[in-house]
């Protein structure tokens, strides 16, 4: 009976899954960004990418790339700032401000962005999340700025997380493109995840923003995240790019600390 039960439950996410899945393949050849929605909270709270009503936080990421492991190309660096709030029981916004891929010398914030998201399932039969996202990117050189529409499904299950989110991007003299990442993640009794992902055309692997951390359009990820206190989260992620260009070097660091507010913290 059980095993009929989590058959049952499961049917309406698997069937969203493989439309989403078919989209997604059928569109991958259109894409060269997103960013990942790996989120270490989120995760270990049993979450979807909402957060809660009335939390507060913050993060800073910064990320280092080797451009050639044998010759005299700079390694490059990007980084930034993202503010997470929870409006409402079902919807969180973000506000973001990040810099392309750059050597030390002319490091500055060049990109800016705004993001909402809407639960539109949470904790279905205690497994299941599924959000709607539409996040604005405005950058040098990007006319009118780009937009994202995605729905990252969720599971929380056994005390993994599985990850698929399909993301197309739009905009005024942008081409449709459909891109991706997704992963597997086991979340430890100590408050840690250690995990896998892949991508393709995402954050770490697109010509967004100039080519960040790895420059082949598809990629694949080590994870790592803890709690190190219970309003402060780390997570580290070592990447390797494939395909093309990936040959020249292609491996990649990225590291997030993240801050909550205090609970009795008021906006």
């Amino acid at each position: 009976m059980l095993q009929a039960f989590e058959n049952t439950i499961l049917v309406l996410p698997m069937k969203t899954v493989s439309v989403i899945t078919v989209c997604l393949l059928l569109l991958l050849a259109m894409a060269p960004a997103s960013h990942a929605c790996f989120d270490t909270y989120l995760f270990l709270q049993g979450k979807g990418m909402t957060y809660p009503q009335g939390i507060l936080a913050f993060d800073g990421a910064g990320e280092y790339s080797i451009g050639e492991l044998r010759g005299s190309r700079s390694d490059l660096f990007t980084g930034g700032f993202n503010l997470y709030y929870g409006v409402s029981r079902d919807f969180s916004i973000q506000a973001l401000v990040s810099s392309s891929e750059k050597d030390r010398t002319t490091f500055r914030f060049d990109d800016f962005g705004l993001r909402g998201v809407y639960g539109l399932l949470s904790g279905y039969g205690g497994v299941y999340n599924l959000d709607v996202i539409l996040e604005h990117h405005q950058s040098e050189g990007l006319q009118g700025g780009a937009y994202e529409l995605s729905a990252p499904s969720i599971w929380h299950y056994k005390g993994f997380t599985y990850v698929l989110h399909p993301v197309a991007a739009f905009g005024r003299g942008t081409n449709l493109g459909m891109r991706g990442h997704g992963g597997v993640f086991h979340s430890t009794r100590n408050n840690t995840l250690i995990g896998v992902g892949a991508e393709y055309a995402s954050a770490q692997s697109s010509a967004h923003l100039g080519k960040r951390l790895i420059t082949g359009e598809t990629g694949s990820s080590l994870f790592f995240g803890a709690m190190l206190t219970p309003n402060i989260f780390l997570q580290n992620e070592l990447i390797k790019g494939w395909g093309a260009g990936s040959s020249e070097g292609d491996v990649g660091f990225a590291v997030t600390l993240k801050f909550l507010a205090p609970r009795g913290f008021r906006w």
